[in-house]
Order: C-alpha cells, then sequence, then structure tokens
C-alpha cells in the first residue's frame, strides 16, 4: 500500500506519523503513529556541551601528568649532578622544616644547605608562574584576571623594593593569610618571568656562596626544564589519539571542489579570510530589500557598491547610515530588521547592525595601531594566508614561523598574534569562493552565482538508497551536538518505518521545532517569552470570566478580547466604537486577516484584526486599503491610513494594514514563506532527505516529494480541525503533530484555499464553528476541509489507550483485524553511556571510615543548627567544648542561618576570656554509605553519577538492588553489595552471581506486578487528566534508584505519571523488555551481568 510520512522533529523527540494513500494518492488513513523521546545533546542547566566535562578533565589530566614529568626531570637532574642522592631526595621533606618562603629569602643571602637548595628549586617548579603561549589568549576575561593580578604583583615588587616573589609572598601582610589562589580569585598570580628571574638570582648567589654543584651547566638544564612548555599546536604527547595539529586534520573538504572533477580535492576555507567575509558580505548586500506600503524592491547596482564601501570602511556598520547613504525614503524599512513598537524607526535603524567583515576591521585596527600598517599594502592572497595561518595554527611560535613565509615585518606579525577568534570553516574552499565571488558582486543572488561559476548548486545523488545513510558527508556541516542527535534519532525513525512496511515512501513531510535553529540562552529566553504570554492570557481569561460571565471562554472569545483592548474598542477599517457588551456576540464582530488568508496563509496575530462583520464580508479577499478605496473613495482610505499610523503600535501589523497592493510575485512568496520553513536546518534536513532517499514511483506524477512544512501552517490545520494540544499531558502530541503535518499535502492546499476563498468572497455566508453556511436559506456550503471522512474521529482513537474499541465503522479499518491496532507506546533512548566524575569533589578524611563516618572541613558559613538546638553533623563537639558553644551561640543569634552568623571573623575563645586565633573552618561528619577511596585511600569521596542498577532475585526473599557508579566501572570486579536500607555499606547484603536477572540504565522498559495495586500520580500538575492512576501490572520507564530505602522511580511510556519511590523488594514480579524507535515491544531474555570495557583493557 502507498503510504505518506510525516515528521515532527524537536530538540528532544521525534514524533512520526504513517498515512495510508488511497489511488490519487491523498491520505485516507493512519496506518501507524507513535513518539521517539530523547535526552537533547546537552548540559540541561546551563545548555554547555556533554563533552565539556570530559575536556576539563581531560586537560586537567594532562597539566598533572606534564607536572609530574617536569618534577621527574627535575629529581633526575639533581641525582645526575650529583646535588642530591636517590636516598636523600626520598626523605627530603622528612622531620621538622623550615618553611619554604624563608628559605627562598635565606637563599638570596646565605648559603643553604643542598637539601634546602633542593626543596627551594623545587618549589619554584611548582609554583612557575602563568605564562601563556598564545598572544590571542590575553584578551579573553579570564586572562584579564590575570594579567590585572600580575601588573597589581609586580607594582607591590617595585614599592616595596622586594628583590624576588619569594621575598614578596614572605615579608608582605597581603599574603600572610594565604600565598596561592583560592576561591576563584588570582590576586597572587605572578607571571613566569618573574619566577625565571627569582631561580636565576638564587642559582648565582649559592654558586657565589661556594656551592659548585650549581654551576653554569645546571644552571641552563635547570632554567630549561622550569620554562619548558609543550606549544598547543603539538597537541599532547605519546601516542594521544590527540596528537598533531587536530585543527589542519580535521578540516572537512569543499562542497563543490571535492575532488569528484579529477582535480585535486581542495580543504574549507577559514571564515576569517577575506575572501570569506567578502564572499559572505555581497550575499547579505544582494539580498537586502527594501519593503514600503506600495512595493518592496532590492538595491540597484550604484546602490550595493554604495553599501560595500560603507561595509570596508567603517567596522561598525548601522542600518541608519546606509539609510542616510542611499537617502532611502521614510516610507521604506529594511526587511529583516526587527522594528518596535516601544520606540522611533531612526533609534531602531541605528541599534541595527550590519557587519559582515569583523576580522578584517580587526587586522585593519591592529595592524595600523601596532604596526603602522595599511591593511590595503597587502594582496586579497596575503590577507587569506594570514586568515588561513590564524585559523590553522593557534600557538605563537608556530603562527610566527608560518607568517614570517609571507612578505609581512615583524611587528606586523606580533600585532596579527594577538587576534583571536579564528575558528571557524566555511562549506567552500577559497578556490570554490573566487570562481564564484565576481558573480555575486554582479548582483546575482547565491544559487545563480553557482550556476554561473559552473557549479551545479542543486545538485543531487543519482544512486539514492532505500534507507538514509548513517554517515553521509553532509552529516559533518552540523556541529551541533543537539540538532546533530535529533537528526540522527530522525533517520532511525524513517529507516525503522520504511524497513517495516517493507516498500519506500511516496513522500516525507517534515516539520521542525523553531527551537532547533536556537542555542540555548535563545530557547529558554523563547520559554520565558511564551510563560509570560501564557500568564497574561490567564489574566485575560480571568477578565473575561469576571466581565462578561462566561464560565468557559474559547480561545476565540479570548483573542476577540485582545484585540479590542489593543484597538482602543474600535474597529480599524471605520474608526467605529466596538460596544464591549456585545463582544462575543454571534454576527456582531469578526476577526479578520489583514491578508487574507487565501493569499497568504498567514495566520498570526500579526496578521490579525477585530472588525464589524458587515465590514468583513464586505472586504471579501482584498487588501483594506483596496476594499475601503473602492467602496468608500480615497478619504475614507486616507483617514484609515492616518489612524492606522497613530494607533497601530506594531510595526508589521501596520505594515499589512497600509499595504495598497500585491503583485503575484509577493502574494506566491507570502503564501510560501508561511507554508514552507526555510530555516537552515529545515532545509537541510529537506536537502538531505531529498538527495538520499529512494521514493516510491508515483502513478500521478507526483513531484515534490519532500516538504519543509512551516509550524503555522500545522498549528492552523490542528487549531481547524479541533485537535487539542495540551503538553502537560506527556509525549503523544508529538505523534498527533506528525498526523498533522503527513496530511500538510498539495490537495489540503487547495482545498484550504478554495474554503478560504469562498468564505471571503461570498457576501452573504457566515462561518459557524467549521462549515460555511448561507445567512438567508441556512444551506451548509461547505465544510472546513479535513483530510479524510472521520479524520477526527479515528485520530482519537488512535491516541486513546484502547483504540480498537473506537475504530469499528469506519472506512480505513472495514477489512482490518481490530486487534492488531495497538495503542501509541512511546519510545525513549536508553541512556546507556558511561559518562561523568568518579566522585565528588569533596575529599573527606578516611580516618574514622570504619565507624560509618566520614570527617571533612567547612567554612563556618555552612554550618545550621538543628531542630533540636545543636550544630547539625558536628564533629566531636567535646573535643573543644569551648569552640563548640561559641559557635552555637554565634548561630542561635542569627536564628541559625550560619551565612548572616559568620560574615564577620570568628576568632576562637580562650579559657581566660581573651581573643584566640582566626576559625576559619570546623570538621563535620557525614554517613559513609557508598565512599570512593582517594589520595591513596588516605580520604574518600561520595560515589558521583549512578550508571545502572544490577536486579538479583532471591528465592523466598524477593528483589534485590546492586547500585554499579562510575567509580565502579575502573574496577576489576563489580560490586556485589545489595541496597539494604538503614545499614551501613559494609552490612548490606552480598549478592550471589546466580540471583542476578537483569541491569537497569535509565530509560530501560520494565513490567511490574504487584499483589495490591500500585498508585501513580502525575507528572505535570498542569495537566488536566485524572490526578491518579492505580494498576497492579504497567510497563513503566525505569529513572533512577534511591539507595537510601531502596526503591526505584519510574514513569508511564508517555510521561504522564510517575511512581516516585517505588518499593522493589515484595514486588510479585519485575520483568525487562526491549523499545524499538517505534515503539514496539519486546521481552528480554535472560541476562548476562555485563562488565565495562575499560575493566577489560585494564586486565
Amino acid at each position: 500500500m502507498a503510504y505518506g510520512i510525516g515528521l515532527d522533529i524537536g530538540i528532544g523527540s521525534v514524533g512520526w506519523a504513517v498515512l495510508a494513500l488511497d489511488h490519487e494518492e491523498n491520505p485516507w488513513g493512519i496506518m501507524d503513529l507513535g513518539s521517539r523521546i530523547f535526552d537533547a545533546a546537552e548540559q540541561p542547566k546551563t545548555g554547555a556541551s556533554l563533552a565539556l566535562p570530559r575536556r576539563e578533565a581531560r586537560s586537567m589530566r594532562r597539566r598533572l601528568r606534564r607536572r609530574r614529568h617536569r618534577m621527574e626531570r627535575m629529581r633526575n637532574l639533581f641525582i645526575n649532578d650529583g646535588l642530591l642522592t636517590e636516598e636523600q631526595l626520598y626523605h627530603l621533606y622528612d622531620g621538622n622544616l623550615e618553611d619554604v618562603y624563608a628559605l627562598r629569602v635565606k637563599a638570596l643571602d646565605e648559603r643553604l644547605t643542598d637539601e634546602e637548595v633542593a626543596r627551594v628549586l623545587l618549589h619554584l617548579a611548582h609554583r612557575r608562574g602563568f605564562k601563556s603561549n598564545r598572544k590571542a589568549e590575553s584578551k579573553s576575561a579570564e586572562a584579564g584576571e590575570l594579567k590585572k593580578a600580575i601588573s597589581l604583583n609586580q607594582e607591590t615588587m617595585e614599592e616595596n623594593r622586594y628583590r624576588t616573589v619569594g621575598e614578596m609572598f614572605f615579608k608582605d601582610s597581603r599574603y600572610a593569610e594565604y600565598k596561592r589562589n583560592r576561591g576563584g580569585n588570582y590576586l597572587n598570580t605572578v607571571d613566569r618571568s618573574m619566577v625565571e628571574e627569582e631561580a636565576r638570582k638564587i642559582l648565582e648567589t649559592q654558586e657565589k656562596l661556594g656551592n659548585s654543584k650549581l654551576n653554569k651547566d645546571f644552571q641552563n638544564s635547570y632554567l630549561s626544564i622550569l620554562l619548558s612548555q609543550r606549544q598547543f599546536d603539538e597537541g599532547p604527547g605519546g601516542n594521544s589519539y590527540y596528537g598533531g595539529n587536530q585543527i589542519l586534520n580535521k578540516v572537512g573538504t569543499c562542497t563543490f571542489e571535492d575532488g569528484s572533477n579529477g582535480e585535486p580535492a581542495e580543504k574549507r576555507a577559514p571564515k576569517v579570510c577575506y575572501s570569506f567575509e567578502y564572499f559572505n558580505l555581497l550575499q547579505k548586500v544582494n539580498h537586502l530589500r527594501l519593503s514600503s506600503a506600495k512595493d518592496n524592491r532590492g538595491l540597484d547596482e550604484e546602490e550595493r557598491e554604495k553599501v560595500i564601501a560603507l561595509a570596508k570602511d567603517k567596522a561598525d556598520l548601522r542600518f541608519g547610515k546606509i539609510r542616510e547613504t542611499l537617502q532611502i525614503s521614510p516610507e521604506y524599512r529594511f526587511q529583516g530588521v526587527s522594528y518596535s513598537t516601544k520606540e522611533p524607526r531612526e533609534d531602531t535603524e541605528k541599534k541595527a547592525k550590519f557587519n559582515f567583515l569583523p576580522f578584517y576591521h580587526q587586522m585593519r585596527k591592529i595592524l595600523k595601531s601596532k604596526a603602522q600598517i595599511d591593511i590595503k599594502e597587502y594582496t586579497l592572497d596575503e590577507l587569506d594566508k594570514i586568515g588561513q595561518i590564524l585559523a590553522f595554527y593557534k600557538g605563537d611560535d608556530a603562527r610566527r614561523k608560518e607568517l614570517g613565509k609571507l612578505r609581512i615585518e615583524p611587528k606586523a606579525i606580533e600585532a596579527l598574534l594577538e587576534l583571536n577568534g579564528a575558528s571557524k570553516f566555511s562549506h567552500l574552499s577559497l578556490k570554490a569562493i573566487r570562481k564564484i565571488t565576481p558573480f555575486l558582486e554582479q548582483g546575482m543572488t547565491y544559487d545563480k552565482a553557482c550556476e554561473a561559476a559552473g557549479y551545479d548548486f542543486r545538485a543531487h545523488q543519482e544512486d539514492k538508497t532505500f534507507l538514509l545513510p548513517a554517515n553521509a558527508p553532509e552529516l559533518e556541516d552540523i556541529t551541533n551536538p543537539v540538532v546533530r542527535r535529533a537528526i540522527g534519532q530522525t533517520i532511525k525513525v524513517v529507516n525503522a518505518i520504511i524497513r517495516k512496511q517493507g516498500s519506500s515512501p511516496l513522500y516525507v513531510n517534515v516539520e521542525l521545532a523553531r527551537e532547533m535553529a536556537k542555542d540555548f540562552q535563545e530557547r529558554k529566553k523563547i520559554k520565558d517569552d511564551n510563560e509570560a504570554n501564557q500568564s497574561r492570557n490567564d489574566r485575560l481569561m480571568q477578565e473575561i470570566k469576571e466581565n462578561y460571565q462566561r464560565l468557559n471562554p474559547s480561545g476565540m472569545d479570548l483573542m476577540k478580547w485582545k484585540l479590542w483592548k489593543e484597538q482602543d474598542g474600535k474597529s480599524p477599517y471605520s474608526q467605529k466604537s466596538i460596544a464591549p457588551e456585545r463582544l462575543f456576540e454571534t454576527g456582531y464582530v469578526d476577526i479578520d486577516h489583514i491578508v487574507p488568508y487565501s493569499i497568504s496563509f498567514d495566520d498570526s496575530y500579526k496578521n490579525k484584526v477585530l472588525v464589524f462583520s458587515s465590514e468583513n464580508r464586505d472586504k471579501g479577499n482584498r487588501l483594506p486599503y483596496q476594499y475601503l478605496l473602492k467602496k468608500y473613495g480615497q478619504d475614507t482610505a486616507d483617514r484609515f491610513k492616518v489612524w492606522v499610523g497613530n494607533n497601530v503600535r506594531d510595526y508589521r501589523k501596520r505594515q499589512r494594514l497600509l499595504k495598497e497592493k500585491m503583485t503575484e510575485e509577493e502574494m506566491s512568496g507570502f503564501k510560501e514563506r508561511n507554508l514552507s520553513d526555510t530555516k537552515y536546518i529545515s532545509r537541510f534536513m529537506y536537502n538531505f532527505i531529498r538527495d538520499h532517499l529512494e521514493f516510491a514511483p508515483s502513478e500521478t506524477g507526483k513531484k515534490k516529494r519532500v516538504l519543509a512544512v512551516n509550524g503555522m501552517i500545522t498549528s492552523y490545520l490542528r487549531k481547524r480541525w479541533g485537535i487539542r494540544k495540551i503538553r502537560a499531558n506527556g509525549d503523544k502530541h508529538h505523534a498527533v503533530d506528525a498526523v498533522v503535518i503527513a496530511c500538510t499535502t498539495d490537495k489540503m492546499i487547495r482545498d484550504l484555499t478554495l474554503y478560504s476563498e469562498e468564505r471571503e468572497n461570498t457576501y452573504d455566508v457566515d462561518e459557524r464553528g467549521s462549515r460555511l453556511v448561507n445567512e438567508s436559506t441556512g444551506e451548509v456550503l461547505k465544510g472546513f476541509p479535513l483530510p479524510w471522512e472521520g479524520f477526527r474521529q479515528e485520530l482519537e482513537a488512535r491516541c486513546s489507550p484502547h483504540p480498537e474499541r473506537e475504530l469499528a465503522g469506519l472506512t480505513f479499518y472495514m477489512n482490518k483485524d481490530l486487534n492488531d491496532i495497538k495503542p501509541i507506546f512511546v519510545s525513549r533512548m536508553p541512556r546507556r553511556k558511561v559518562t561523568g566524575a568518579a566522585h565528588k569533589d569533596t575529599i573527606r578524611s578516611a580516618r574514622h571510615i570504619a565507624d560509618g563516618i566520614t570527617v571533612s572541613k567547612v567554612p563556618l558559613n555552612s554550618l545550621k543548627l538543628g531542630k533540636d538546638g545543636e550544630i547539625t553533623d558536628y564533629y566531636n563537639p567535646d573535643s573543644d567544648r569551648l569552640l563548640y558553644e561559641a559557635l552555637k551561640t554565634r548561630l542561635e543569634d542569627f536564628k541559625g542561618d550560619g551565612k548572616d552568623a559568620f560574615q564577620e571573623p570568628f576568632y576562637k575563645p580562650k579559657a581566660d576570656g581573651s581573643q584566640g586565633p582566626l576559625v576559619k573552618k570546623v570538621k563535620i561528619q557525614a554517613k559513609a554509605t557508598l565512599a570512593v577511596p582517594v589520595e591513596g585511600k588516605t580520604g574518600v569521596a561520595e560515589n558521583d553519577s549512578m550508571v545502572r542498577v544490577d536486579v538479583f532475585k532471591v528465592e523466598g526473599e524477593g528483589y534485590y538492588l546492586v547500585p554499579v557508579y562510575v567509580a565502579d566501572t575502573v574496577k576489576a570486579e563489580l560490586p556485589q553489595r545489595a541496597v539494604t536500607p538503614g545499614k551501613p555499606y559494609q552490612n548490606w547484603k552480598i549478592m550471589d552471581e546466580k540471583d542476578f536477572l537483569f541491569s537497569l540504565y535509565p530509560n530501560d522498559l520494565i513490567k511490574i506486578e504487584a499483589e495490591k495495586e500500585i498508585s501513580f500520580s502525575l507528572v505535570n500538575p498542569d495537566s488536566d487528566l485524572l490526578k491518579e492512576i492505580k494498576s497492579n501490572q504497567i510497563f513503566v520507564y525505569y529513572v533512577k534508584t534511591g539507595i537510601a530505602n531502596g526503591s526505584i522511580k519510574v514513569i508511564t511510556n508517555d510521561n504522564c505519571y510517575q511512581k516516585l519511590s517505588l518499593g522493589v523488594k515484595t514486588l510479585k514480579s519485575i520483568k525487562k523488555y526491549q523499545v524499538d524507535v517505534l515503539g514496539e515491544v519486546h521481552p528480554v531474555k535472560k541476562e548476562v551481568r555485563q562488565k565495562f570495557t575499560i575493566q577489560q583493557k585494564a586486565r
């Protein structure tokens, strides 16, 4: 059977639907539908990359490894040059030692013993100061703080005439409290050159004072080790995967010059190359358009040249300057500029930027200021090579070497080293860019310029495949991990559908959530705006209820009330007052589409006004200005324009109202924009499916096989078809959206156009609900187009828990066994990766681990009083009862709030009542349930992430849970102890491998059965579903384990209901199931307890 696919793609979901097609290739029934849910590939709270913790941890490991290597080289130098023996080094830190800072000062005037010299030299190697091997790094915020601290410390040394850094740290009161950076500040940072100078002074002084071991060879060797620093472009040493220049290794191949024409493949160009920036500028200039009520135009050749000249001349070009230079009439607005109702047009254009040569201007400025060189002295080729070098190489040494190969003065090279931000790459090579640029200069759009240059802009693969490829080259262009995961999951869903159906689809319709094109902060703003808008709507709904006694106001009521308030209670077309008491009276007022819906397909708020019903009928499918001019004449039309100009604050709505005419081109473009999604990611998905997927042959000659549907049209159809979308009711709504998307076919668009035209053009027609009715006769003329008869009933049935009960009698199901129709089962992507830290950052003493507790020091401001009036978790108060009571008294004075109580310094009281030393931290204790030994087992830390929980069943006792943490994945054996509530870890029950059943990772599916019914509560309190459901046998997804009481948290498949704490020990049965991407459920056979790959490698 021929079928079409609908896909609703979001950052954490793919809704999908498969529709059966009739002999005319139009939808006539739902074959299948569902939702695939997955975690967005980012940190949920910050939006940071999931790889960030791994990168930071890897970077820390490298720093520690390099420090160990440096110290090892130091020790070998001491032994090989005879400063100390290996035995002396081993006992170097034994006994009661003098302060090393005191030794650093003493070394400037007195001879030290060899052991003291070794301690000083090792200390300098440990604290060798800050140095970046990249000038460009110095402009970062963190580097700025470092430079400020270094400058301050240099001033302190000069003002107080300290000879060395060590002397300053030892003698200056600023460093009496601590000498290392703490709490995220960099106040004690010094430059490496300052440490180098101290090392030279100490070595030279000690040699002069008679230590012949510290000769020139030793000094040079020591300083070489002290100052050694691996260059950024070398990457890590050894055989590391990350060794070498990773940027050069990973730059992709040009889209056009890919080697397929027999010539060598070209690398992609860095976006900081002048050729790329100019190429990008030309595209933006060629797409600049000016719109007014009368027309919509691009720039002519003279105007384009002026804008290009401005862009080259001004680093910060604003649209206001473009208007001034081109002498553009005030009636025109720049398309793409977001004009606000809250500020004048001039202010908006002064803020709106048109900057597309950013790196060119950075180079221009720094060359002028630092090297007194005009950038125009360099050729196009030299500018591009500078861009390539700054993009491919990050270390200053490598950059100097490569820039030195060009005819660039040394002072210019040093200036260029300060430039940063060269990290992104175009999809084209410099060769392709230079071929295309001359045609862009002629004013061609990108696609036309590509064709003129001999490139096939719309090149498609000839050898399409039955399934979508998971590793196509163009997927490398998607660098955003959130988008990449969403596309990857979409590919899996499409391929699963095709495999299940056994044949290719006839078409695929796709809608991508607008969040897909936004970063984390933008998505957060959208969410905040939506919540604020919902709050406003709730307030307006309440006003309607209170003022008009409407118990359940509809969405249409809300829209009328909003527009009435916005329009100051007047109709824009006649400026007559709309009586508020008649606002909800049938046939009194209508919501009109300013630009008729049959022309625009624009159902947005900015295209709506509240007018009298008679005005709406008279207007038909004309623009407001055209309607008023023809019916009432020029004076009325002019009054309308004046009223709109004075009263309509929203720029886009004002432009629509004042529009005098629309060309065929504008109407076509208007409709196309509102039907098709033109976002980059939507175009990518559209092209990816179209280029790779093999479609079924069309009996009707259908040409458009892929459609990127605009969310506006699907939202309108869903509303008109009476399909409610309540996000709080779980995850099935993604599948419903996919059905609507799949139904957005050419025929549906034609039917919708005809319906809208008849509603707009027929005078005595009234729209009642979803039907057009003749006002005179009451005859139903036309119903709002539906995909097929019984569509809504079928969709509601397919979304119900028991679809087979409600589908009987529908045409599509006449000859089908309804028992084969299963309810939607939401599929969730399991989280089986071993990621995260092995333990928490806080290290506690392991001295009392046998007593079931750990001890750590905490700042005083974290202390608090418990309900019993004592300091919570304070360790051993009797060890210093005087201190404890003083701390408790201070907390009592501030109602137990440690933050307020210890804002001022706290000093330990003495027995005689006098003031003792400053107290900053005290010891607290914590239960040591699951602790990870660290620092040679002298310390412990709490476990961090739980990877999985292993389920065991002991005959006659019940089910047990063995938690497996990240720290366990690197141990030789898996943990065997099962959670035993109320007991320390060492007393937990030890499991026998023969009793193992299966492992549960987050989002694994289980079926639980209990003797009594289990109550499940709503996940989202805003849901309008039943507050609670009960069942003694149900499929649920595992979420996490609570070790405090040996329970698990689970959710229903659609995420409507949850059980926060489900005790497992006495359950009648727990069985594990496998769920594929389409929601097909299969039982899992008995598992073998799997160890981790990292363990196997270790052995």
